[in-house]
């Protein structure tokens, strides 16, 4: 199920990081027809003894902050995208909840891989990774050039097993690579011990070491049929998709990686919420995260 909302969510902290990615998300919304909301949320001062200030002062000195650091960034969107409705909004929550309660409605948050003053795998750890694990949409994680950040013609790469993980950001990556007129490629990886574990669980037991002898080719057009089935209920939805599915002996999160080298983004599905709510992103997300060079987007979906 296509996610719904009203309009996407960019988060920024005053880097240049994040106003690449305000950019991107302002492309996106372009093409989708929604505002952007730019989102800055941070906690106002606690009380500080031997600051000259008042804690109204402080409290004052934080709102002029936040006002001078959305209005820069508004100006600079307004010169990329004109045409895109654009909200300003301040919050005094921590960074990740603020960002969340904002996309209440929203469609998509868009994210910085970096931030102000931050070492990249710190924020991975904290803010990115808790709205990630939190939010009721797709978060984008943005990685690029702040000065080239928009959509372009290349590809959208989804992971794509056939869980209900995957169900949901399979359709997104249709519906988006269908809206963009961009090849979509749904990418179905596989192990050998995943293949052979499933075909001849007892083989070694009935066959001895006769039973390692595999047929890597069929195995292999076995599991691009198994993909093609996967994908068939998409094509019929979006039938004005161009579609390259590839099927791969290897691991999720690598085989991943190699179809970004000529993609613009990928999308992978995870569960988590409901019942284990708070548990954090697979690793094949995580290893995305940490390691893509181009925006990732994450589709959490709901446990059961």
């Amino acid at each position: 199920m296509q996610p719904s909302g009203k309009y996407i969510v960019a988060g920024v902290d005053g880097s240049e990081t994040s106003l690449g990615a305000a950019r991107w998300a302002a492309s996106f919304a372009r093409a989708l027809g929604l505002p952007v909301h730019l989102v800055h949320s941070s906690p106002a001062p606690g009380p500080m003894p031997d600051a000259a200030c008042t804690p109204a002062e402080l409290a004052e000195k934080q709102r002029e902050y936040q006002t001078e650091l959305l209005t820069t960034a508004e100006a600079s969107l307004r010169q990329w995208a004109p045409e895109v409705e654009l909200k300003l909004v301040a919050d005094t929550e921590s960074p990740a909840k603020g960002l969340v309660e904002a996309a209440a409605q929203g469609a998509m948050i868009v994210l910085g891989a970096t931030g102000a003053g931050s070492v990249e795998r710190w924020l991975l750890g904290s803010t990115a990774l808790r709205v990630a694990n939190n939010a009721h949409c797709p978060v984008a994680i943005w990685r690029g050039d702040p000065d080239n950040a928009a959509l372009d013609n290349r590809p959208i790469v989804v992971g794509t097993d056939g869980s209900p993980a995957s169900e949901a950001a399979t359709d997104l990556a249709f519906e988006w690579a269908q809206l963009l007129s961009v090849t979509v490629v749904p990418l179905r990886t596989w192990t050998d011990s995943s293949v052979v574990g499933a075909a001849m669980p007892t083989a070694m037991q009935l066959l001895g070491p006769t039973g390692l002898m595999v047929d890597w080719e069929a195995i292999a057009r076995a599991e691009a049929e198994t993909l093609s089935k996967i994908i068939a209920p998409y094509l019929k939805q979006y039938p004005d998709a161009v579609v390259q599915p590839l099927s791969r002996r290897g691991s999720a999160a690598r085989e991943l990686l190699h179809a970004l080298d000529d993609a613009q983004m990928a999308i992978v599905g995870s569960r988590g919420w409901g019942r284990f709510r708070g548990a954090l992103l697979g690793s094949t997300s995580q290893n995305l995260l940490h390691r893509a060079d181009r925006p990732i987007v994450i589709y959490r979906t709901t446990d059961t």
